[in-house]
């Protein structure tokens, strides 16, 4: 009986094993196959070339025009 429980373990630990083996291996295939695509599509964009410095009065616009919109709901 406890022989059977015993080689239940070891089975379903070892299954457990290889479906994570898998996984982590298709991962890492599906890590380097779009990783040459990320390149170009981030190359062709054209994103690259703004800063985060020409982000930021842009967010300070719109929150200011969000705060004189509501300003008197609170």
């Amino acid at each position: 009986m406890i022989l059977e429980g015993v080689k239940l373990m070891v089975l379903g630990m070892a299954v457990v094993y290889i479906f994570l083996l898998v996984l982590m291996l298709s991962v890492m295939l599906s890590a380097k196959l779009f990783k040459d695509s990320d390149a170009r599509v981030s190359s062709d964009t054209g994103a690259s070339t703004k800063s985060r410095r020409d982000v930021i009065p842009v967010i300070a616009a719109a929150v200011a025009a969000y705060k004189a919109k509501h300003a008197d709901d609170g």
